[in-house]
C-alpha cells in the first residue's frame, strides 16, 4: 500500500503539471485514483474505462496506463472487474506477442478461448471503432472433452506493439440465436520479469529484467518445435517451465528434417477472469538429422 501511496500521489504531481484543467477533485481521473488509493479496485476499473471511454487525451490515457501499473492488486488483477463470462466459454486470453526472428521483428495480437459452442466471428476493437483483428487466421483445436473446442484468433503481423488503451472485446456464437458476449479491455504497459536471447546453435540467454511479483503466476518459458506445411505452422514437439529454465534444447522425439525452434516467456496477468498476456518469443530455422535430433543440456 505505501508504494501504491508514493506512487499515487508522484501521478499527482506529473498529471497537474502537464494540465491542472482536467486533474481535479470533479473529475473521473481523480475519482479513479481516489477509488485505487483507498483499495476499491473494482470501482476503480470501472471509472477507469468509463474515462477511457471519453477522452483520448495522450496525457490521460499515459497516466491511466501508469495507475494500471499500480493498481495491480493481491490477487494480480483478479478483483478488478466482476465480469461474467457465459458458461460456453472458458480459458479466455488476450495475448500481446512480439517475436524476434533473424532479421525481423514482428507482433501479432491473439484472442484464445475454449468454448461449447460454434464460434461465428469475434471482434477486438481499439475503442472507439479501430478493428484489430481484420482478416485473423483461425485455428480450432479439439480438446480432452469432445463437447469443447479451443479457438485461436490471431492477428495478421503487425509492424508495432499493440497499443495500450481501451478495447471492447465481442464473440459470436454460430447458434439460432446468434448469441454475443462482449467485454470491456484495458492494456497498459507490460511489467515483465524476463527476457530470453539466442546465445547460438540452440542455445539461448535469459536475463532477469524486473523483480518477480508474487502475487502473478511466475513467468513461463516455453520451448516448443514447428513444421511449416501449406502456410500454417504444426506443433510437432512443446516443453513448459516455470523454473530451472534451460538454455539449450532438452532431448526431443523430433525425426530428422528442418523446423523453426521457439523459445519464450509468457507473463500473465488478469482483468477479472480474462488473462491478459504478454508474450516475448525468439524463434530460428533449425537442422535435424539422423545423429543430432536430440541434444542434452
Amino acid at each position: 500500500m505505501a508504494i501504491f501511496i508514493i506512487g499515487f500521489f508522484c501521478l499527482i504531481h506529473g498529471a497537474v503539471a502537464n494540465s491542472a484543467d482536467w486533474f481535479n477533485e470533479q473529475s473521473a481521473l481523480f475519482t479513479a485514483h481516489k477509488q485505487f488509493l483507498e483499495g476499491n479496485t473494482l470501482k476503480g476499473f470501472s471509472t477507469v474505462i468509463e474515462v477511457l471511454q471519453s477522452s483520448a487525451d495522450n496525457n490521460i490515457i499515459q497516466n491511466i496506463d501508469q495507475l494500471m501499473g499500480l493498481a495491480i492488486s493481491n490477487n494480480c488483477g483478479r478483483d478488478l472487474s466482476t465480469i461474467v463470462v457465459p458458461k460456453w466459454l472458458t480459458s479466455l486470453s488476450v495475448q500481446r506477442v512480439i517475436i524476434q526472428s533473424p532479421g525481423r521483428l514482428h507482433h501479432r495480437m491473439i484472442v484464445q478461448f475454449d468454448s461449447e459452442k460454434s464460434i461465428s466471428s469475434i471482434s477486438f476493437i481499439k475503442w472507439p471503432d479501430e478493428e484489430l483483428l481484420v482478416n485473423p487466421s483461425v485455428k480450432r483445436v479439439p480438446t480432452q472433452d469432445e463437447a469443447v473446442t479451443q479457438y485461436i484468433y490471431a492477428s495478421e503481423s503487425l509492424n508495432n506493439r499493440v497499443k495500450n488503451g481501451l478495447y471492447k472485446l465481442i464473440i459470436t456464437a454460430d447458434d439460432k440465436e446468434k448469441t454475443q458476449w462482449e467485454t470491456w479491455i484495458v492494456l497498459s504497459t507490460p511489467k515483465t520479469e524476463m527476457a530470453v536471447s539466442w546465445l547460438g546453435k540452440e542455445k539461448w540467454k535469459t536475463t532477469q529484467t524486473g523483480l518477480l511479483k508474487s502475487n502473478c503466476p511466475l513467468p513461463e518459458m516455453s520451448v516448443a518445435i514447428y513444421d511449416h506445411q501449406d502456410n500454417e505452422y504444426i506443433k510437432l514437439w512443446e516443453e513448459k517451465y516455470e523454473e530451472k529454465f534451460p538454455k539449450s534444447l532438452p532431448s526431443t522425439n523430433v525425426l530428422p528434417g528442418s523446423y523453426i525452434l521457439s523459445v519464450s516467456f509468457n507473463h500473465k496477468r488478469f482483468q477479472g477472469p480474462i488473462s491478459i498476456q504478454e508474450i516475448q518469443a525468439i524463434t530460428k530455422v533449425i537442422n535435424f538429422d539422423a545423429s543430432e535430433n536430440v541434444e542434452s543440456n
